[in-house]
């Protein structure tokens, strides 16, 4: 078989080339060829060319070529295009090889991505403040990532601490960066003092209802402007709810600021003529943009009946007296509130088939207020009506049994209390000395709870 191809080809070279006394790989000829062996054309156009020609053992495949006045090397790239071959012409012997460019790429990218991986260094980064878990967030999520094509990053939760795999060069920002972010969180105190008060012993206080921006500058209500820095909204905001009976509330938020430096005294000597009730005085400690709470009171149970299996559950109201608060500090040291105040008490019993249900009383605010370190947001609107007895009497006379008429009388009168939340925010400095403030203004010490 191979001694028939190769006849079959002297014959087709025989037949299409141009006889002449100088060989040359110049000199042209036609050449038609269908499924001939790769191989064994090229070598047998080489001895008929009389040109020197070495192949690589690697090539393979037949060629079709129809091909008019054409020269040895024409025949060569062509048939290097079609099969991907390198033609190399080195002092005019030919080399023949298949290319190793898609490879060499290859193999140079592999080279450098391996090159790059080798120059990985690995560091162990621990944070003081920070959490890991938290910080691996704004490094590597966001529109970016601090870390290059091959870096990587974890944590290890236990020693709160960072593992980078990156380019020794990129260490030294990742660093910086680190350390920028692994800052302590600034803390804010948060007082507040919870009362009923009247409308008389209010006003004593120095408090005047307003509305206020940000930057403490009042709104204009109404047309009506005072020379305290704030319009006056009384009228406005505070809404009273009919009722005829004797424990009817209404609520309307308000809002005041006031001077918190002698607040606490005067809050005293008014509950001493018991003027004032102070429900509670919670504390909070907490970081900045973190909720804190406290709560106090009962839960009050309920029984459930289940329809589709007729089972009873025991489920639970809470019934307490709570602060929950979210403080979020500004560059300016501008303190922005989330505030949720409730006072929620057992109220009536309600017969309910065969069981007696407890209702709850419920009175809270919620809102969301800004203030300054140090400065107090007093929060109202929420009414009581109450009933006092009252006795006249003239001393030691009224107290004879059956003249008690004649020199002494009894009253009944409602009186109207108002439950007031004041809220003071300090930030607390940890640079400071006075674990409570940034100016270092006297407060009482820390009493967590009610």
């Amino acid at each position: 078989m191979f001694i028939l191809h190769r006849l079959a080809l002297f014959l087709l070279f025989y037949s299409s080339v141009i006889a002449a006394t100088e060989h040359s790989p110049n000199r042209t000829f036609a050449l038609s060829l269908k499924q001939a062996p790769l191989i064994s054309t090229l070598q047998t156009l080489a001895q008929q060319q009389d040109v020197n020609l070495v192949l690589d053992d690697s090539l393979k495949g037949h060629i079709n070529l129809h091909l008019k006045q054409t020269s040895f090397e024409q025949v060569l790239q062509a048939v290097g295009k079609i099969h991907q071959l390198e033609i190399e012409n080195v002092n005019g012997d030919y080399f023949v090889s298949p290319r190793q460019n898609s490879s060499s790429s290859s193999v140079s990218t592999v080279e450098t991505a391996l090159e790059s991986i080798l120059k990985l260094q690995t560091v162990n980064i621990p944070l003081r403040h920070a959490k890991a878990a938290e910080l691996i967030q704004s490094l590597t999520g966001g529109n970016g990532s601090f870390l290059s094509s091959h870096g990587s990053i974890s944590f290890d939760e236990r020693s709160n601490s960072l593992i980078i795999q990156e380019k020794s060069e990129n260490i030294a920002s990742l660093r910086k960066v680190i350390t920028s972010l692994d800052q302590p969180a600034r803390q804010v105190l948060i007082e507040a003092r919870i009362v009923t008060i009247s409308d008389e012993s209010l006003r004593e206080l120095g408090v005047r209802w307003g509305l206020f921006e940000p930057s403490g500058q009042s709104h204009r209500i109404a047309g009506s402007l005072n020379t305290n820095g704030f319009a006056e909204i009384d009228n406005n905001l505070n809404i009273n709810f009919g009722s005829e009976h004797s424990n009817a509330a209404s609520v309307s938020l308000q809002i005041a600021k006031i001077n918190s430096r002698l607040l606490d005294l005067e809050l005293t000597a008014l509950e001493r003529e018991n003027n004032v009730n102070i429900i509670a005085s919670p504390r909070l400690l907490t970081t900045n943009k973190r909720s804190a709470s406290i709560k106090q009171g009962t839960e009050i149970p309920y029984v459930v009946n289940n329809s589709r299996n007729e089972t009873q559950s025991v489920e639970f109201r809470d019934a307490v007296l709570g602060l929950d608060v979210t403080p979020h500090i500004s560059h300016d040291n501008t303190i922005l509130l989330d505030l949720m105040i409730s006072q929620n008490s057992p109220g009536s019993s309600v017969a309910y088939g065969n069981q007696q249900m407890t209702t709850i009383d419920k009175q809270e605010i919620q809102t969301q207020v800004f203030a300054r370190h140090g400065e107090t947001i007093v929060l109202g609107g929420v009414f009581h009506d109450t009933l006092v007895n009252g006795e006249n009497k003239v001393p030691l006379l009224g107290d004879i049994p059956g003249a008690k008429r004649l020199f002494g009388n009894e009253s009944k009168r409602y009186a109207k209390r108002e439950l007031v939340i004041f809220v003071t925010p300090h930030i607390v400095d940890q640079q400071q000395n006075h674990p409570h403030a940034v100016t270092g203004h006297p407060t009482r010490p820390f009493r967590y709870g009610f």
